[in-house]
């Protein structure tokens, strides 16, 4: 083989290696042309600073013939800044400063505040007041000033005896104290984005504040407005300490310093050094997209503070088997617009749900003759008019449970439900077991297709199957399955629900039965540092009885628009999806690349693959959101859906709202519990919006959690961000 022979192959060989690599790599959809993240929190300051301040007045800068020197009217200013960084871009400060200000006189031109602005000559002259500071000077009256006629009009004024130039030059001393807002710029962040290890801050600011003068000297006590401009320049030498520099310029009243001239304003100008201490260490979360532009609309707010996902269509799935690795086809199905809650539930907000649970248990007992015994725990329902049924009542939620100094009835009524559990919601634990919410659900899908067949006449009536629920004597949930033939009754589709919701707290024993997990089980629930995170443990029966509290909370409270309100419920798998994607069909994840990770190598989300993974859980919206304002659609926790799961689930559900769930009962068989799971958690190692998962409806796990939407409404009105 010859060399032009052997060139020609490898050339052919590497053109083939690149072509492949080409085709091979992940797509970038969006690649990030500068670094932009997200302070979550915003992080609080404190500043040290001293320098020298100069004070420009009346004659601050002398009379020809004799000049003072900018160095011997310079003192000393202190100042101390409290700051909150509000944004990468904004922040609000306020600074405390003061001290000594030194201002001179000529004794020539004007001595005090009553002095005319025009001059010295006409009926300005009437103005001239006694100077209080001649007399701290040793000035002596007959010699230095005297009170007599200056002018023609025989008015007799306080005066200097000498007026010309330069006779009677001396300082002024002026003692304040100021405090000035300010709002401050990151120019830095602003026009190159954000960066976690940034050396250098260049913080232009704008301010206004409250001058303060002290009688001093010959000075009376005077209160004053001055607006001021300057520049903050730091250097951060370690992530919480950082030095400064800073100049700051103030315009301020005319008389500030006691004598009223020509001039409309007088100046005060700073420079100050010191240092920063930054509280809390930053959170460099999720640096985003190629800017901020592709991030949310306009994101609408619901009264409940949930976020409207508008509707459109998308296609379905990751289009791989995931059996078998195989291409297959993606499904098209169009979503109608709903809201959905930011970010999925937290463990404080799941505990209000135990402790709603935990009180209104402990008030029936309370008047429950064989614990209690205290009727006043209940009160009687008001009947409609023309009602003559039996008066019901319910619980009286203005009275308060005897916590402390309980009578002996009352606290074995407390006990039936408090004490003795060591895992429950608080340190005095909970009787687990007696955490029993019930609640009713109707069956709209088969209630609707009876009455259309009723309609119809196809038919006059149905055999419907519905669950119940009840407890009996031995307190033991009974659910049975109830089959009768119904016309068309509401209460025939009406469906008893009795679930334990207190969340199983040792899945991170069970679901790793060879992992070091004793502290999550002991305090992941019960501790106030894990209130913002994601609740676990918690199976779909019981996020579905959340969903129902929450309704029910929500019509209580009666603070938001009831009209066209159809409840709170967990998404479909379409509608998560759809959400998760931003409604689109080739995003693979929540944000605009197919990449889990930034080009400077931090993750979008937290999961297994993260290579900056600090521990099992992140705090819900710790990361960006996506551009319909959702935290977390990738990684933390997954999430249930209300779709059953079947293998055939992607043919047997519509293309409108594709909605395929079936609620079974305790008798079924296990095939029938299956529900699927979308989002991936902290314990994998991919989190595609297109995957799905699958988990049995009465099992909680360690790294499911859940988040409610509800369905949009035409006459609903959100607030736009």
């Amino acid at each position: 083989m010859n060399k032009k022979t052997l060139l020609t192959a490898l050339l052919l060989l590497c053109l083939s290696i690149v072509s492949y690599a080409q085709t091979e790599r992940s797509v970038q959809y969006s690649v990030p042309s500068r670094n932009e993240y997200l302070l979550k929190d915003p992080v609080w300051f404190i500043s040290l600073g001293a320098g020298a301040q100069l004070y420009e007045g009346e004659d601050d800068n002398g009379v020809p013939g004799n000049r003072t020197s900018y160095l011997s009217r310079l003192t000393f200013a202190p100042t101390l800044t409290v700051g909150r960084r509000m944004s990468n871009i904004v922040t609000l400060r306020l600074q405390l400063s003061g001290g000594s200000l030194h201002g001179y006189n000529d004794g020539f031109n004007g001595t005090y505040t009553r002095w005319g602005k025009n001059g010295s000559t006409g009926d300005d002259i009437r103005y001239l007041t006694k100077d209080p500071a001649w007399d701290y000077m040793g000035w002596v009256e007959g010699i230095d000033y005297e009170y007599s006629p200056v002018d023609a009009t025989g008015v007799s004024v306080w005066h200097p005896t000498k007026w010309w130039e330069n006779e009677q030059y001396y300082m002024q001393h002026l003692r304040y104290m100021s405090v000035n807002g300010d709002i401050s710029i990151n120019f830095l962040n602003l026009i190159n984005g954000y960066k976690p290890n940034r050396k250098w801050e260049v913080n232009p600011f704008a301010g206004l504040g409250v001058y303060q003068r002290f009688a001093h000297r010959g000075n009376l006590v005077g209160t004053f407005v001055g607006g001021s401009l300057g520049l903050n320049v730091g250097f951060n030498f370690t992530r919480n300490w950082q030095i400064f520099g800073e100049a700051r310029g103030v315009i301020i009243d005319d008389t500030f310093d006691g004598q009223k001239g020509d001039k409309n304003n007088n100046g005060i100008a700073q420079l100050t050094a010191g240092i920063t201490y930054k509280f809390g260490e930053p959170k460099y979360i999720d640096p985003a997209i190629e800017t901020r532009l592709l991030l949310p609309y306009n994101i609408a707010r619901a009264c409940d503070n949930m976020v409207l996902v508008p509707g459109g269509n998308i296609e379905l799935g990751t289009g791989i088997d995931p059996l078998w690795g195989d291409t297959i086809a993606r499904k098209l199905v169009a979503v109608s617009p709903f809201w959905m809650d930011e970010a999925e539930v937290t463990n404080k907000q799941y505990r209000e749900f135990v402790y709603s649970v935990r009180d209104s248990i402990i008030r029936e007992r309370l008047s429950d003759p064989a614990y209690g015994g205290d009727p006043t725990y209940k009160v009687q329902v008001r009947p409609e008019k023309g009602y003559t049924g039996e008066i019901k009542q319910r619980i009286n939620w203005s009275k308060p449970i005897p916590w402390k100094n309980p009578t002996e009835r009352e606290a074995s009524a407390i006990a039936s439900v408090m004490g003795g559990n060591p895992y429950g919601a608080d340190k005095s634990g909970l009787a687990n077991s007696a955490l029993n919410y019930k609640y009713d659900w109707f069956d709209f899908k088969s209630y609707y297709a009876f009455i259309s067949k009723l309609k119809e006449g196809d038919a006059r009536s149905i055999v419907i199957s519905k669950d119940t629920a009840y407890v009996d004597m031995r307190g033991d949930i009974i659910r049975e399955t109830l089959s009768r033939t119904s016309h068309g009754d509401p209460i025939d589709f009406t469906n008893t629900y009795i679930v334990n919701i207190h969340p199983d707290v040792m899945v991170w024993m069970t679901d790793f039965a060879n992992a070091k997990s004793e502290r999550y089980v002991d305090t992941y629930f019960t501790d106030k540092a894990y209130e913002n995170f994601p609740v676990v443990g918690v199976s779909w029966e019981q996020a579905d009885a959340y969903c129902a509290w929450r309704t029910a909370k929500y019509r209580a409270e009666g603070k938001c628009n009831q009209d066209g309100f159809e409840g709170y419920r967990l998404p479909t798998e379409a509608e998560w999806e759809f959400a998760a994607r931003n409604g689109r069909s080739e995003l693979a994840y929540p944000w605009y690349s197919n990449r889990t990770h930034t080009t400077d190598g931090l993750a979008h989300a937290n999961f297994r693959a993260s290579k900056d993974l600090k521990d099992l859980m992140s705090p819900v919206a710790t990361f960006l959101p996506n551009r319909f304002g959702l935290y977390d659609m990738a990684g933390n926790v997954a999430e249930w859906t209300t779709t059953t799961f079947t293998e055939s689930v992607d043919r047997m559900s519509d293309e409108v709202n594709p909605d395929f769930s079936y609620r079974a009962v305790l008798a079924d068989p296990k095939i029938l519990k299956r529900k699927i799971v979308k989002g991936g958690s902290w314990k994998d190692a991919t989190v595609k919006s297109g995957d799905r998962s699958v988990e049995y409806q009465d099992k909680g796990r360690s790294f499911i959690g859940f988040r409610c939407v509800r369905s949009w409404n035409f006459n609903e009105k959100g607030k736009f961000n």
